[in-house]
């Protein structure tokens, strides 16, 4: 098979493959992948590196377009963004397996680069290994990539559905950039689909990654949350969240910025 002639093609089929997958989430999660929340916690938020890569060779990444950095950011000590960040781990995991930088380009193209109304899938993905279930990335050995869940992958492994490949466990590499997370809490809010601050308030929760979340049940009864696992042992607070019975929550994200979500 001409791989150079099948990649001219990626784009198109990657295209329909988003197409699809546009087709089967709800409406909030493909709002919340594109709003100021997101936006703010994953392209805004600036980071050193933290991936064991050396200063020379990720240099070499970034005039090769495997990195990419905004120009303002050039020389900063913070200057990649959690994305980038999350990207970079992965990448260092990548070149263990003898994955060229050529290749490494290739397939942060298809993560970053084919999208459709916006819709990036790196940023996606990340979304949903948070909000729901942790993902494999799966690269194949004509450097396509794609993402299963851990049931689907083990399906499709024991029918011997799967060629040769390259499985990276997706999820330890955004644990890393939310080192406070309680992704494995299921906190249970209800209706979710379709209600984007449900989304938004559910993305807070599983991050941790806040400094404060007031909770205001009504004028003079607010409850204060430092830790969002301090909800485990809170069941009539969990409760009122889980069913949209509060009637303001503020979140201090950090210094600058806070969301509010009024009900």
């Amino acid at each position: 098979m001409n791989i150079d002639k099948y990649r001219e093609l990626t784009p198109e089929l990657t295209e329909r493959a988003i197409l699809h997958e546009l087709g089967n989430i709800p409406t909030s999660y493909f709002e919340f992948t594109n709003n100021e929340i997101s936006n703010y916690s994953l392209n805004y938020t600036k980071t050193g590196i933290t991936a064991e890569v050396s200063p020379r060779a990720l240099n070499r990444w970034i005039e090769q377009g495997v990195v990419v950095i905004d120009n303002a950011d050039k020389g900063k000590t913070k200057r990649f963004n959690r994305l980038e960040s999350i990207w970079i781990k992965v990448a260092v995991e990548l070149r263990k397996f003898g994955v060229s930088l050529e290749d490494l380009k290739y397939i942060r193209t298809q993560l970053f680069d084919y999208t459709v109304e916006d819709f990036n899938m790196f940023k996606f993905q990340v979304l949903l290994n948070i909000l729901e279930k942790p993902k494999y990335l799966i690269i194949s050995e004509d450097k396509e990539a794609g993402f299963y869940t851990y049931e689907i992958y083990a399906d499709k492994v024991s029918k011997g559905f799967l060629f040769s490949h390259i499985n990276v466990r997706f999820i330890d590499f955004i644990r890393e950039e939310f080192p406070n997370n309680n992704f494995k809490i299921n906190f249970g809010i209800k209706d979710i689909d379709e209600n984007v601050e449900k989304v938004s308030l559910l993305y807070y929760l599983k991050t941790n990654d806040f400094q404060e979340m007031r909770v205001i049940l009504s004028d003079g009864d607010t409850r204060l949350i430092t830790n969002s696992s301090e909800l485990k042992s809170n069941q009539p607070l969990l409760e009122v969240i889980q069913n949209w019975e509060f009637k303001c929550i503020k979140i201090q994200i950090d210094d600058e910025a806070e969301f509010i979500i009024e009900n």
